[in-house]
């Protein structure tokens, strides 16, 4: 059983490494932009929502908002946080976020949100990437034990 477990992480890894990757990059691209390109506008929270993995709630919280521009449709945008941040934030409380010139869709608290939300997708890949090694290694240590299963 144990082999099988192993044989189903690593067979897994390409499709889960290739949505971390994916996720890595539209964080980069985010934050880049509103780094280069960012102009402060005001946006009006919608809600604060328990944030979810996988259909469970976590400790954090979602903060939705809506930021209206001339020339655009409203743009909805969401930030994840703890929830003693979010605690600061009501239902329709003016706040101050960031978008980028280029690309108004793309919004976000402040370019250090943006920083921070990268910063914690590349620790957790690292992670993944870490028990893959790690699944891998034990692997290629039983090869008896893995041409069985």
């Amino acid at each position: 059983m144990r082999e099988l477990k192993l044989a189903l992480i690593l067979l897994t890894a390409p499709l889960v490494a290739l949505y971390a990757l994916s996720q890595i990059r539209a964080d980069y691209a985010l934050y880049a932009e509103v780094r280069d390109y960012g102009h402060p506008a005001t946006a009006i929270v919608e809600s604060v929502e328990p944030d979810t993995f996988i259909g469970r709630n976590t400790s954090g919280r979602e903060l939705i908002y809506t930021l209206e521009l001339p020339g655009f449709t409203p743009i909805t945008g969401l930030a994840h946080m703890s929830k003693s941040a979010a605690d600061k934030f009501s239902p329709g409380q003016e706040i101050e976020v960031v978008y980028a010139a280029t690309d108004p869709t793309l919004t976000t608290l402040s370019v250090t949100h943006a920083w921070h939300a990268l910063v914690s997708d590349l620790i957790i890949f690292g992670a993944y990437a870490a028990v893959l090694a790690l699944t891998f290694a034990l692997s290629r240590a039983r090869p008896e034990r893995m041409a069985r299963a």
